[in-house]
């Protein structure tokens, strides 16, 4: 499926919808994704859950991902819109964004949000916001160059399980 190296760098690489055959290869990186972040709260077999939520157009939540020349999935970003209080246009908060390790520092993590900022712009958005660990700084480095970190805590009050 392509989860161990990444021939992208040889081959065009462009950036599309989610779409049902994209299933196998996202339930795939999502469970990497996860392994990753064991500390995060929440329940980490939320695959299959995220998969019909993206694939219910009566559902905000989208997705988009990254492929190379043979349409293999190499990344995804789930991202949600939704009105802003600030604003008179919706904000997208950009809530996953994974890129296979092989293929990871070559700036696939930017061409998925640049790919969001174009559907932000044409959906007349007002911004894309996310977050990120504090440790997490090959991350930051990305979203330095082409975001404004902001000065905010986060808080999670649990009200529930996952």
């Amino acid at each position: 499926m392509g989860s161990v190296g990444c021939n992208m760098g040889k081959m065009k690489t462009h950036v599309r919808e989610i779409g049902p055959s994209d299933r196998e290869a996202y339930l795939e990186m999502w469970a990497d994704f996860t392994a990753a972040k064991p500390s995060e709260p929440g329940d980490p077999q939320m695959a299959s859950v995220n998969w019909l939520r993206m694939m219910n157009p009566d559902n905000p939540m989208r997705g988009i991902v990254l492929v190379d020349d043979n349409d293999s999935v190499q990344g995804f970003v789930c991202f949600l819109a939704f009105p802003f209080t600030w604003s008179r246009k919706d904000v997208c908060y950009l809530q996953d964004v994974f890129v296979r390790r092989g293929c990871r520092g070559l700036g696939y993590g930017r061409l998925l949000i640049e790919h969001l900022a174009r559907i932000a712009k044409q959906q007349g958005w007002y911004k894309i916001f996310w977050m990120t660990e504090r440790h997490n700084l090959v991350a930051q480095h990305l979203y330095e160059k082409i975001a404004k970190k902001m000065d905010y805590v986060r808080y999670d009050l649990v009200v529930g399980p996952p």
